[in-house]
């Protein structure tokens, strides 16, 4: 019972998230239907990043990588600004989720073999919101962005023309921000540029691939699945042990808590009454987010909106990705890491993630209004 005690209250996250989930059945009766409402494409997503990752560690590769970047760019607030744009530009076509399960890990070693641990609530905070503002450029970088240029049947070009102003404003944010929060010191390296293991490289570089392929939509996650557990099974058995499966049950729970929400009738008598104007469709779509997440909320709302408010309502759940922790799932997969590798720093990243998540919201938010009027 103690080590049951000790597991559960590390995995503080997890457990918050399956309490909601139960609390929901109240709402809505449990029925075979809840398994319908589990996302599995993102889940077998993440658990082949997860073993892709952890596999080119042991190789040394993110060691290699990291040794090179700070010696290239010397200076902390260059090193993260980097990984920061990297983070932006990679979201809009791997989604946020998949890009801070793979740059979060290396974000971490690059600050710790650079004596800059100092700095890595900030860093990862702006990984955070630089992965969900790029990841909102695109149809593809967000499954809400996919949901509802599906829904409403946007137009590619109409779709990247109404999301630039808010990509465009999170990226001069996140970059401004990095050199308020971080620092122009002087990196230096703990480690030496170590030895890579090149044979194995290959083994985990076909998984990565594998999972971006999935991510993309060029294949089924199922063929996707089947790869990974080969590749797994025949190379790298011991990588299955060290899975985050807590953070995966973590979003199971999220996807049935947010489901049962959902389908509960006295918010659609609530929403249909109320989405009849472009800022109230806007900030319905920001504040639902903060409750549900941004994907229900999109999905939640989207059927009660009519497509001449598509905009308003795609503007909001995109910006109300920031804010609370749960504005968007991919926010867990950071916060997760803070806790595992940082649990006292927990607090310190929620307190300051929710400040800086503001105001970018409040900035976003008046260009928004002004754009909508």
């Amino acid at each position: 019972m103690s080590k049951l005690s000790t597991y559960l209250y590390k995995d503080k996250v997890f457990v918050i998230a399956a309490i909601f989930a139960l609390i929901s059945f109240f709402v809505t009766p449990p029925s075979v239907s809840v398994l319908g409402a589990i996302n599995y494409k993102v889940l077998i997503i993440m658990f082949t990043l997860m073993l892709a990752v952890m596999g080119l560690y042991e190789t040394h590769f993110f060691d290699f990588v990291a040794t090179k970047l700070v010696l290239l760019f010397q200076k902390t607030a260059w090193i993260t600004l980097v990984i920061v744009w990297t983070t932006f530009f990679l979201a809009m076509i791997l989604t946020n989720d998949a890009v801070l399960l793979t740059l979060v890990p290396f974000a971490i070693f690059v600050m710790r073999h650079s004596n800059q641990e100092k700095h890595i609530v900030s860093l990862l905070i702006l990984m955070t919101i630089a992965a969900n503002m790029g990841s909102a450029l695109t149809p593809m970088g967000d499954p809400q962005n996919i949901y509802l240029y599906a829904f409403y049947q946007i137009p590619f070009r109409s779709f990247l023309g109404v999301m630039f102003p808010v990509t465009l404003m999170g990226f001069v944010l996140v970059t401004l921000f990095n050199f308020i929060l971080i620092p122009q010191t002087r990196s230096v390296l703990n480690i030496t540029a170590p030895s890579v293991t090149y044979h194995r490289i290959f083994v985990y570089i076909v998984l990565l691939i594998n999972g971006f392929l999935c991510v993309l939509h060029l294949i089924p996650e199922w063929i996707t699945l089947g790869v990974t557990l080969l590749l797994g099974i025949f190379s790298s058995k011991h990588l299955f042990k060290r899975v985050d499966y807590p953070l995966l049950l973590t979003f199971v729970s999220f996807f049935i808590f947010t489901s049962n929400i959902g389908q509960s009738s006295s918010m659609m008598v609530l929403f249909s009454r109320f989405l009849n104007a472009p800022s109230r469709v806007y900030f319905s779509g920001l504040i639902t987010s903060q409750l549900i997440s941004n994907v229900p909320a999109a999905v939640l709302l989207s059927t009660f909106t009519e497509s001449t408010f598509s905009t308003p309502l795609l503007l909001g759940v995109n910006v109300g990705a920031m804010g609370s922790l749960i504005g968007s799932l991919a926010s867990l997969i950071t916060f997760k890491y803070i806790i595992n590798e940082y649990g006292f720093l927990a607090k310190k990243y929620v307190i300051r993630y929710t400040l800086i998540s503001l105001i970018f919201m409040v900035i976003m938010t008046f260009v928004i209004i002004f754009m909508l009027l």
